[in-house]
């Protein structure tokens, strides 16, 4: 060893003379024919204290390049006096590494660390050695270099910012010209090559036994900052490094696997003062992080580092017990950690550099960089205009929130806050309509969950909620062809599905069922090309659990969803088998959707069940033949329904789906045939239910439209992949014509959708009918009650029944309409409601006000414009002879008439919750309408109803106590202590007899059986939200919080080496 330049510097003490013991250890696992190469530059090292420890994982292995070798006698053949251990599986790099501390006997001495794909120069650890003494470090690597072309620098030390993401010191494949040869502190180090001193190693505990690969060089070398040791990039030594990790895992496991140790070693051992501000800009950064990775790339990186971040919770039990391990090492101020970290995002400066090099590939590939350069800056900019044409389309809905027209009910924080929907929904009882007892919706749950997310919130919530659904739809349609379309080419389609004027038009008329099918059609369409793409295993698990809890999510809001899913794929499969594609792939997508259908009817079972009626297939298929409408073809086509002005050029959308299917080839053409089959199939079934031609139950048009607009969006995807795409477009010239016109075809048919941008609402009603509901009075002196809707469905603010084939009818209680409205379930009382009013239509009796008595039905509300599909520029005709019907009642007064509303009020109504007079008390243990239409039912005094289904206390004599609603035997009446049992009143509603009067409370009982079902939902929720994100990786990041073991064949418990074994002096 020379050491002259050590005499001659009298900063170092007499003991640096002295060569110290350094064993070099090295984990062995799967290596190449490249391994004989590492193991001659061991044996080929100057330094003379050096021994060598090798752990064999797996023993004899065969290695990624079918390499089949007995590694034990390679090594001796090259290495006679090495040490070597067996180890058992495969624990990991630094697990194994750790042994080197319990094989190597005594102090003072260094351990070498070393991957197997490394070949040291061979005055390598020597130089290692000589500055370690010389800058007193306590970890010290060398300058790593491309194991095939050594003048390609790959490490020289690494930058971590405060949220601890890596930067590389150096540009990728950048030249090795002694740039950066000069000695300097870093703040982490590769693992491939570590020279650290014994005691440190010890004291550090060394490698994080949690922590089986990527990222333990991180954590180690923040350890040693935390304890005072330098770090130090010594480019004297040098190394090649093959990193032939892309060998032994896959890019998905590396980057998941990154993620999860980098922010797990962030938070471990962040100062506690810094911890919450390195959390939240961690979070931040990682949202910031996915926006920018869907225009610029790596968006898997930037997803992995966010469910990192969120996944904190569920490693806070090993974030404590390490951040406890940790404490007695920390000698060093965190603001002193923190400075040698660089400022600012070392993620943000790679993504620079990552973008620069994709231009500057892209330029090589082209032979023209400006063309790079404009294509990416194409795709952003369509983004951006995308973004904000929408957004200043909806600028109104920001500022003032959305109307209350069609089915956009308002979300109120007493009704719609978390606590009121997860009482309702554990309570079992719905308050929708006459209310019923049974398991509520999943909705109920998923608009809680959402409503906590944005801390009650509720306004807001909405807003975001139906603005952000056409974003959803949009950002569902770009990932759609992904791996199969360039970025121009998927942009162009996203373009185009927001181009299409469907969800606008939605918007505008408050069809809220129709906004979240265009928000999540392209996401099932999506799923179904994951499963033609031959995914198995746990992969094909999670994307079947994707798609279950997806549909569920969406079936809990939009019953018809199923439906609508099922069309989709069977228009997608006659596609694909028209341009001939196998029936595997066929097959692939059935079991998609039939995992996804029944998945979403268990996930909703207890709500669904409960809809099994002769109206079943109203609800969950469509009542759109119980009133054609025959809006005709061309308004149908143009997506508006007539509405707007210039609106019949939007057929211009039409042409590239066409164009695309002649111009077209090989798997390009197998889109635009399955884009012109959504299309052509779905417009059929729309014109044929339109003209009366089939008299099916269906979606209604828009939820279908949503469908085509689907079609349209992946044909214009299609043709833009031709142009941009295949090789064959220089040669052949024909096409460029027929293209241009399907280009100005489409702008000309954007122009409906960019012209409901203008107002700022999307053309949306200034009278909202939703307002003159308040001439009703809550919760009013005389009682509560409840209110009919009547008249064409469509117009109706809630859910609704149909009467005949032209009137519908619906049921709310006093107050007003609220989102869980939508939720109301059919029952008896429904059916009592229908024969009443089956009855004043047919002029069948002028006492339609006593048969609703008893249903606590004082307002019947006939609703003629409700500012979305009926305005007042162009109101649809009321149902023939309904209103003439109802003004013949002598029981219904008149209390509002005008050109958009009519409002009866029943003057024979009983209040909701009341105490009857005798007469009527002696009737209510009748049923039949006779009963009901022979007196006049009376009330003595009204009880006041609180929450779903409570009361207040309130004194009552010896009398019958009414109840509006359907007959359960799980309702109480308290009477002084003493429960009541219920009794069926009038053929169907619910009634107590008070023998002893007193303080009576109405309650109800909920059912053990209801607690069963919530656990089981509750539980099937989770195994598939589990499975959604992969329950193995779960699973083994809770077994990861375990220490690991390494099993050593054969171990003694003994060292192997000494440090005190000898060497020169």
């Amino acid at each position: 060893m020379n050491t002259d330049h050590l005499a001659e510097d009298a900063r170092f003490p007499r003991r640096a003379l002295v060569a110290p013991p350094v064993v070099a250890s090295m984990v062995v696992y799967r290596p190449g024919p490249w391994f004989e190469e590492s193991l001659r530059a061991l044996a080929a090292q100057t330094y003379p204290q050096l021994q060598t420890l090798f752990f064999v994982v797996g023993g004899k292995a065969h290695g990624v390049d079918g390499f089949d070798v007995d590694l034990t006698e390679l090594i001796h053949s090259v290495l006679p006096q090495a040490v070597v251990r067996q180890i058992e599986g495969n624990p990991g790099f630094g697990l194994v590494s750790n042994e080197v501390a319990r094989l190597v006997d005594g102090e003072g001495g260094f351990f070498c660390l070393l991957h197997d794909d490394v070949a040291l120069e061979p005055e390598a650890i020597e130089r290692l050695i000589e500055e370690t003494y010389r800058s007193n470090a306590g970890l010290v690597g060398p300058k790593l270099v491309e194991w095939d072309d050594p003048t390609i620098l790959q490490s020289v030390g690494l930058n971590v910012d405060r949220i601890g993401e890596v930067e590389q010191l150096i540009g990728e494949n950048e030249k090795d010209q002694e740039q950066h040869d000069s000695v300097r502190d870093v703040f982490a180090l590769s693992s491939a090559c570590v020279l650290i001193r014994s005691d440190l190693f010890r004291e550090l505990g060394g490698f994080n036994r949690r922590i089986d690969f990527f990222g333990e060089d991180l954590d180690l070398c923040w350890r040693a900052h935390l304890s005072g040791a330098r770090v130090l990039i010594v480019p004297s030594a040098k190394a090649r490094h093959r990193n032939g990790i892309d060998s032994r895992a896959t890019d998905m496991a590396r980057t998941y696997a990154q993620a999860r140790n980098r922010v797990r070693t962030v938070v471990s051992l962040s100062g506690s003062l810094q911890l919450p501000f390195v959390m939240l800009q961690m979070l931040v950064a990682s949202v910031v992080q996915v926006v920018a990775g869907v225009f610029g790339g790596g968006f898997t990186a930037a997803l992995a580092s966010l469910r990192a971040s969120l996944a904190v919770v569920i490693d806070l039990p090993y974030i404590i017990r390490r951040r406890s391990e940790v404490r007695p090492l920390r000698r060093v101020s965190a603001s002193e950690i923190h400075d040698l970290q660089v400022s600012g995002s070392a993620r943000f400066s790679s993504f620079v550099r990552r973008r620069s090099k994709r231009i500057q590939q892209a330029s090589l590939a082209q032979k023209d960089r400006k063309n790079a350069v404009s294509h990416q800056r194409f795709v952003t900019n369509v983004f951006i205009a995308v973004t904000v044409f929408v957004l200043v389309g909806s600028r109104n809905f920001i500022w003032n929130g959305v109307s209350r027209v069609g089915e956009f009910l308002p979300m109120r924080s007493a009704t719609e806050s978390p606590r009121a929907l997860i009482s309702s929904f554990v309570s079992g009882w719905t308050q929708g309509g006459f209310g019923s007892a049974g398991s509520n919706s999943s909705g109920y749950v998923l608009m809680a969950i959402a409503g906590a997310i944005s801390f009650g919130q509720t306004g807001t919530l909405q807003t975001a909620l139906i603005i952000g659904s056409v974003f959803v739809g949009a950002f569902g349609m770009w990932k759609v062809p992904a791996g199969y379309f360039s970025l121009r080419a998927r942009v162009i389609g996203m373009a185009m599905y927001v181009a299409v004027p469907l969800p606008f038009v939605a918007l505008s008329k408050g069809r809220l069922s129709d906004v979240l099918v265009y928000a999540s059609l392209p996401w099932v369409i999506r799923l179904f090309v994951r499963a033609e793409s031959g995914l198995s295993g746990a992969k094909q698990t999670q994307l079947l659990a994707t798609a279950v809890l997806f549909t569920a999510v969406v079936f809990a809001f939009v019953p018809t969803f199923l439906a609508l899913v099922v069309w989709v794929a069977i228009t997608w499969i006659i596609g694909g088998l028209i341009a001939r594609l196998s029936m595997r792939q066929a097959f692939a997508v059935g079991r998609v959707v039939v995992a996804l259908v029944v998945g979403a009817l268990v996930l909703n079972a207890p709500w669904v069940s409960q809809f099994a009626n002769s109206q079943w297939i109203d609800h969950f298929v469509g009542s759109q033949a119980a009133s054609v409408q025959q809006v005709g073809l061309t308004q149908l086509a143009r997506f508006d329904g007539g509405i707007l002005r210039f609106g019949i050029i939007a057929l211009g959308l039409y042409i590239p789906v066409f164009v695309s299917v002649v111009v077209t080839r090989s798997t390009t053409f197998i889109w635009a045939t399955r884009s012109l089959s959504l299309v052509v199939f779905t417009g059929l079934l729309i014109v044929l239910i339109d003209s009366d031609v089939l008299n099916i139950a269906a979606p209604s048009f828009g939820q279908l439209l949503a469908v085509v607009a689907c079609g349209l969006a992946l044909g214009a995807g299609a043709l833009a992949s031709f142009v941009f795409d295949d090789e064959l477009t220089s040669a052949y010239r024909w096409w460029k014509p027929v293209v241009t016109g399907a280009v100005i075809a489409s702008l000309v048919g954007a122009l409906p959708a960019v012209s409901m941008a203008v107002g700022g609402s999307w053309n949306q009603s200034n009278s909202v009918v939703a307002d003159l509901y308040t001439q009703m009075q809550s919760k009013p002196p005389e009682g509560d009650y409840n209110v009919v809707y009547v008249g064409r469905s469509e117009v109706l603010p809630i859910s609704s029944m149909r009467v005949t084939d032209t009137v519908a009818f619906a049921i709310a209680d006093d107050g007003e309409l609220t989102m869980r409205d939508r939720w109301s379930k059919p029952n008896e009382l429904n059916s009592n409601v229908k024969n009443a009013l089956r009855a004043v239509i047919g002029r069948e009796t002028v006492r339609g006000g006593r048969l609703l008595a008893p249903l606590a039905v004082r307002y019947v509300v006939l609703p003629k414009i409700d500012g979305g599909e009926s305005t007042v520029d162009r109101p649809l005709p009321l149902p023939e002879g309904l209103l003439a019907a109802l003004s013949t009642q002598l029981d219904f007064r008149r209390v509002y008439l005008a050109s958009d509303l009519v409002i009866y009020e029943n003057m024979a109504w009983l209040p909701s919750l009341s105490v009857l007079d005798e007469n009527s008390s002696i009737l209510s243990k009748q049923a039949g309408d006779e009963v009901l239409l022979s007196s006049e039912l009376q009330s003595t005094m009204p009880i006041a109803r609180v929450d779903d289904i409570a009361s207040v206390a309130t004194e009552v004599g010896t009398a019958t106590v009414h109840l509006a609603v359907p007959f359960s035997e799980r309702l109480r009446l308290e009477v002084a202590g003493t429960e009541v049992q219920p009794r069926i009143a009038f053929g169907g509603t619910t009634a107590f007899d008070v023998s002893d009067g007193g303080l009576v409370e109405l309650q109800y009982s909920t059912p053990i059986s209801q607690y069963a079902f919530m656990f089981v939902q509750t539980l099937l929720w989770l195994l598939v939200t589990l499975a959604v994100f992969d329950i193995g990786r779960i699973k083994r990041r809770f077994l990861q919080d375990k220490s690991g073991e390494v099993t050593v064949v054969g171990d003694q418990g003994l060292p192997a080496l000494s440090f005190n074994a000898g060497g020169e002096q």
